[in-house]
């Protein structure tokens, strides 16, 4: 397989599970990984909006991934 890079960097779940079905409609390799943010170390307690959400790719995939995403912001 492919090493995946990263694609988009997102800090609201609602906004990469968009991507994620875009991705999945066109059968693109994806990653996703949740990434605390440092100043939360002394955070106790769980919020999605906490984390970054890393989106990765192959190399390969990035063009067609940038065309979806522009024909779908139309």
């Amino acid at each position: 397989m492919s090493e995946l890079s990263i694609f988009r960097t997102y800090y609201d779940p609602l906004e990469v599970e968009e991507l994620i079905e875009k991705l999945q409609k066109h059968n693109i390799l994806f990653e996703r990984i949740f990434e605390k943010s440092d100043q939360l170390d002394d955070y106790v307690g769980s919020n999605p909006f906490d984390s970054k959400i890393v989106i990765s790719i192959r190399k390969s995939d990035f063009s067609t991934a940038e065309a979806i995403l522009d024909k779908n912001s139309d």
